[in-house]
Order: structure tokens, then sequence, then C-alpha cells
């Protein structure tokens, strides 16, 4: 699968390594642009490409790990998502971790509306950084929480973590699993294991 990755911080590096585990095209981009990625290029495989943010939206499946405050403007430049998925990593934090509110909207209902006919699954938000890539020390599967309203893109998003050695965990619609994710919710900054019984 192609997969764009719209920021390369912290949490856009871990999952472009992450999801290049896999047998997938990796396009990683960031606002300064593809060239300001350069010096970066021995951190990863040789399926993540650097490219523009407009190529990175354009991907069949969109991972949105920028801060929230400027996700809807990201999310706007295109008209038209087309059914395509869209990940949705963002916490309500400002830049200085204060809390922002979306009431009486989740958070990512907020990114959903941005994110004009796609469909939006909620993830990854509530791991640590240090745990996205999936790893386990000892046994067992990393627990990835998901939401979203669309039941066929949960499946194929599930379906695309499980290799990854991540056991996805559906909280149900982005009001429901949305709410309990997000900042406040009670599941951020978790990192659990299933161990096979």
């Amino acid at each position: 699968m192609k997969i764009g990755i719209i920021g390369a911080g912290t949490v856009g590096t871990v999952l472009a390594k992450t999801f290049a585990r896999g047998d997938h095209q990796i396009k990683l981009s960031r606002h300064s642009g593809a060239a300001s990625l350069a010096t970066r290029r021995a951190e990863f495989a040789a399926n993540v490409a650097f490219v523009e943010v407009a190529e990175a939206l354009q991907q069949p499946l969109v991972i949105l790990a920028v801060p929230f405050e400027q996700a809807s403007a990201v999310l706007a430049q295109v008209a038209d998502y087309k059914q395509r998925i869209v990940v949705d990593v963002t916490n309500q934090f400002t830049a200085d971790f204060k809390k922002i509110k979306t009431d009486p909207l989740t958070g990512s209902e907020v990114i959903a509306r941005a994110a004009n006919n796609a469909r939006v699954i909620k993830a990854f938000n509530t791991i640590p950084p240090e745990f996205m890539d999936g790893h386990v020390d000892g046994p067992g599967k990393r627990v990835l929480f998901y939401a979203g309203d669309d039941v066929a893109a949960k499946k194929e998003f599930a379906a695309l973590v499980r290799p990854l050695n991540f056991r996805p965990v559906n909280l149900g619609k982005l009001r429901h699993g949305g709410s309990v994710m997000q900042v406040g919710g009670g599941l951020g900054n978790t990192h659990f294991v299933q161990i096979e019984e």
C-alpha cells in the first residue's frame, strides 16, 4: 500500500519506520518541504520517499502526525478525499501542552469534519512514541486502540497493523471510542501488551 505521512517529527518518524517494515511505499512529508528531509536519508529504509505535503495527502492511506492546531488547515488542502482513509494520530494539546477544548465534538470528529469525504480512523495517539513501533520486550503483541465510523475502513486498518506486531482493539465510533482515546479520556499514554493464554 502507498501510505502518506504528514509530519516528520518524533511521531511521524517512528510511524514511517514502522510501516516501512511492511511491503508498503511510504511517502513522508513535512511543512518545510521534502528537501528539508534530505540530510536524514540514512535514517530510513529504501521504501521511504521524501515528498511534498500535497503529494502525501493524495495517497490511499494518509497518516496525520501534525500538531492538532495545524491539522484542520493541513487537511483542507484537499477538497475531496474520495473515501480514502485518514489516520488521525493527533492529541488536543497546544505547543505548551495546554488542552484544547473541542466540545461538543471529540477531537477526532473535528478532524473528520476537516477531511471532507474521508474515512477517519483514530489510532496511535494513546501510545508513547517509543512503543509506536509495535515492539514488545518478551512475548505478546502491542495493544493498539482504534476507533472510526466506517466498518470497512476499520477492518482494512486492523489488517494493515497486525503484521507489525500490533493487537488492534476496536473501541467503536469516533464519538465514543475517540472520547476515551483523546486527552483526558483515560487511555492516554498507555502501552498494554496482549499475552496469549
